[in-house]
């Protein structure tokens, strides 16, 4: 099954972003043409259960950017325009967010000392 959120979120991407919200529905009824088409193209034929799948993952992308899209305009509509401007003292200090940095400590891999330590004292 084919991912086709980055190819969808690439052809939003290249919309004016003022655009109506009807321009991302043409675009997504051009784009359901055009993968039926191909679909209906290939050989050896696919089953109907097989489009049917490829049909479910593109309205997948679908839904996936246009939750994105809702984000951000809810963002838009707050006081202030919602995004950290690059002028944020504390974007600047800390640009990565706090769940990430404490994050950070638990993927990095234990030294070998620590890690034969642990592994010989337990067993």
């Amino acid at each position: 099954m084919a991912d086709y959120y980055p190819l969808i979120a690439r052809a939003i991407a290249g919309l004016d972003p003022n655009a109506p919200g009807e321009a991302r529905r043409a675009l997504y009824a051009r784009a359901r043409t055009a993968l039926i088409q191909q679909l209906r193209g290939v050989q050896p034929p696919l089953s109907e259960s097989e489009i049917t799948r490829e049909r479910l993952s593109l309205e997948e992308a679908v839904r996936k950017v246009e939750s994105e899209a809702a984000q951000r305009a809810r963002e838009a509509s707050r006081p202030g325009g919602g995004a950290a401007r690059s002028s944020d003292p504390l974007r600047r200090a800390n640009p990565r967010p706090p769940e990430a940095n404490s994050t950070d400590n638990a993927a990095r891999p234990r030294p070998p000392a620590e890690r034969s330590a642990k592994s010989s004292s337990g067993r």
